[in-house]
């Protein structure tokens, strides 16, 4: 059995032996220390013979095994009363009826039913001093009518184990210990309840029933643990603020956790200690208590969430050294490598050179040595420090798949901070945009979902198919939300913008010229004062000039230069806007639809309104071309020299030329380039 010890009861703890038993059987007393060693060597010999016996049925108790982990109780009973019906051999027999018998004991609580199970056993054995197995179903046939309550009953079990050994032997000698005990028990009861009665609402009755409750509690006294739990929650209840409630407290967990096997119970009752007492010395223990059922439950990442609070909450805990070793467990289990390593480094550094082996048991290897301990965690950390890179893309991959990217997005960003040159820091690497992206939207779900209110939300919602349109590139899953953004806020101003934005995708990544029109259209019926309605009617005006459907083009352009104008201001002093462009496309649809009078009169009466525009050389250009097919080579002439002089001095001037003129013939990707071009095209109409 495992105990906290000298540093917890000097905490004030005092001499009760906090039990840890981790154990199913619990067959050991607290007797003297031979009379334990003898019993621990008697059950390492039971448990060897039971080895070379039931061989046979291994596969069958290995699934028993796995049955009571996991809480199935009556499927474990099931399987061994199977078991039994399918053998004669005594000795099996005897060992299926001591499971049988500790299930009911330990677990279920059906005590009339673990005694019939020993007495099956009691049945089995023939009464000689070599009877092992019958010695033991004495024993637990005593405590099981101690759990019962029937003292009378306990005493006549155990006498009956003494009147079948010589006095000598240690099975008599244990039976008459285990009657002494349970006689003291009953007379310090009387003397306790004597003292409550005498000095009631005092420390001296408060610490009377603590008595009590610890009389009850004592697997070496009256071992009743529900009586003790009534007991321990009458000082709660009546003396909340007494000195030993803490204690109480805990203790009730320790039963529902240790003894009655109640994991739920337990934890609601652990919970307790560091809520209302947190300042004991019991808080501590409390938590790590919590995190090592929800660790054997399999919650790993519960577990090591209270155990980092335990750690920063308590810095003196006595276990401090456990809590770090079995962090690293969690994290392991959880496959978060990273930190796995780091508390087992702790561990390993920090507190294992220093640790008595006393405190071995803690980490669940209490028959290792110090440098068995050592060993096994330098191959651990070796192993995971490869593993590291590894399991986290696939962890990363996994919650991937489960949609929780900002988690994703964190483990993608260590991995390649931790190992950059790794083949899976590499693939993070390639991924991390799309994450981030995933990840930013998850988050804005979060604050819509946090802040309903319509610019909130809206706003949320716009940003969202930003980042599944720019972001991800997915087109329809953008235009899905721009929508959905349309239907729930249609009054916000991101409706007009989102609907702009639809558009946009059909024509320029969907090629959807129909459905691009109707978006842009219905943005226009929809919101008309919108500032985003000039911008859809220059968006039709370019789709209509594309398919040459130049009258419907020239009415959408001449729409756009009615609104007011938006300016961004670029480089060199000039200025750009949308209306620019309208009024340059206007005498660009001219030129393209051969209305060459029209064109140069449009070009003509842009340059003259437009002196800032970036779009001047541009002008020019199609001026001369308009002038060159008109027959005037002269003034053709004069607009490439003007031209040629704007893009000497400009690099936007020759930008836009290339960005307008391409067709023409302007494709280089350089203001020499084009100042080549144009030289060429002026000496081409001076010769003529």
């Amino acid at each position: 059995m495992k105990r906290l010890i000298n540093h917890q009861e000097s905490r004030g703890l005092k001499e009760k032996g906090i039990c840890f038993d981790e154990c199913r059987t619990r067959f050991i007393c607290h007797l003297g220390a031979n009379s334990r060693r003898r019993i621990q060597l008697l059950i390492v010999s039971v448990l060897l013979l039971n080895h070379v016996i039931f061989s046979i049925a291994e596969t069958q108790i290995v699934n028993v095994s796995t049955l009571i982990d996991a809480g199935k109780y009556n499927q474990a009973t099931q399987t061994l009363r199977d078991l039994a019906d399918s053998t004669k051999d005594a000795d099996q027999l005897s060992w299926i009826y001591h499971q049988l018998g500790e299930i009911h004991y330990n677990y279920t609580r059906d005590y009339p039913e673990a005694l019939n199970a020993y007495n099956r056993v009691i049945q089995q054995k023939a009464k000689t001093p070599a009877a092992v197995d019958l010695f033991l179903a004495y024993i637990k046939k005593g405590d099981v009518y101690c759990r019962m309550g029937q003292c009378d009953n306990a005493i006549r079990t155990y006498q009956s184990l003494v009147n079948q050994f010589p006095p000598t032997h240690f099975a008599h000698k244990t039976g008459l210990q285990k009657i002494r005990n349970i006689q003291t028990a009953l007379e310090t009861l009387e003397t306790q309840h004597k003292i409550v009665r005498s000095y009631s609402g005092t420390p001296s009755a408060v610490e009377a029933l603590f008595q009590i409750a610890e009389v009850y509690r004592s697997h070496y006294q009256l071992n009743q643990p529900e009586k003790a739990i009534a007991q321990y929650e009458i000082i709660l209840k009546e003396y909340p603020d007494a000195k030993n409630a803490p204690e109480a407290q805990w203790r009730v967990g320790n039963l529902w956790h240790v003894v009655l096997n109640e994991p739920e119970f337990a934890i609601s009752a652990y919970r307790k200690v560091p809520t209302i007492y947190p300042t004991s010395s019991f808080a501590a223990d409390a938590l790590f208590q919590i995190a090592r059922i929800n660790e054997k439950q399999g919650h790993y990442q519960e577990a090591a969430s209270i155990l980092e609070s335990l750690i920063e909450k308590y810095p003196d805990f006595w276990n401090t050294h456990a809590a770090f070793y079995w962090l690293g467990v969690c994290h392991e289990k959880s496959n978060d490598y990273r930190r796995a390593l780091k508390s087992y480094r702790t561990f390993l550094h920090v507190y294992l050179p220093t640790l008595e082996p006393a405190y071995f048991g803690q980490i669940g290897r209490h028959n290792q040595s110090h440098d068995q301990i050592e060993t096994a965690l330098r191959t651990k950390i070796d192993f995971l420090e490869v593993e590291l890179p590894r399991v986290a893309w696939d962890k990363i991959n996994a919650l991937i798949r489960m949609s929780q990217y900002v988690k994703a997005l964190h483990l993608a960003q260590q991995l390649i901070a931790d190992v950059p040159q790794s083949e899976y820091a590499k693939k993070a690497q390639d991924q991390l945009s799309s994450i981030s992206s995933y990840a930013s939207i998850q988050k804005l779900q979060d604050r819509i979902s946090a802040f309903s209110d319509l610019p909130t939300a809206a706003h949320g919602k716009f940003r969202i198919g930003t980042i599944y349109e720019r972001g991800l590139q997915e087109y329809q899953q953008a235009i899905a939300v721009y929508r959905q953004l349309i239907d729930d806020y249609p009054v916000s101003p991101w409706a007009a913008e989102a609907m702009y934005r639809i558009g946009l995708i059909y024509l320029e990544h969907l090629d959807d010229t129909e459905m691009a029109i109707q978006s842009h259209q219905g943005l226009i019926e929809k919101y008309p004062s919108s500032s985003h309605t000039m911008m859809a009617n220059f968006q039709l005006g370019e789709i209509y000039r594309t398919l040459r459907r130049y009258d419907e083009a020239l009415q959408a352009y001449q729409t756009t230069i009615t609104y007011p104008e938006r300016d961004s201001y670029l480089a060199e002093g000039y200025k750009d806007s949308f209306a620019d462009r309208a009024r340059f496309r206007i005498g660009r649809i001219h030129y393209e639809d051969g209305r060459y009078n029209d064109a140069t009169l449009a070009f003509e009466e842009f340059i003259n309104s437009r002196p800032q525009s970036p779009r001047l050389a541009a002008a020019f250009v199609y001026l001369a071309l308009t002038n060159q097919e008109r027959g005037n080579q002269s003034r053709a002439s004069q607009a490439y020299k003007r031209a040629i002089n704007l893009i000497d001095n400009s690099q936007i001037q020759a930008e836009m030329v290339i960005d307008e003129a391409s067709s023409l013939g302007f494709q280089g990707t350089d203001r020499a380039d084009v100042l080549r071009r144009l030289s060429e095209l002026r000496k081409r109409v001076e010769s003529k």
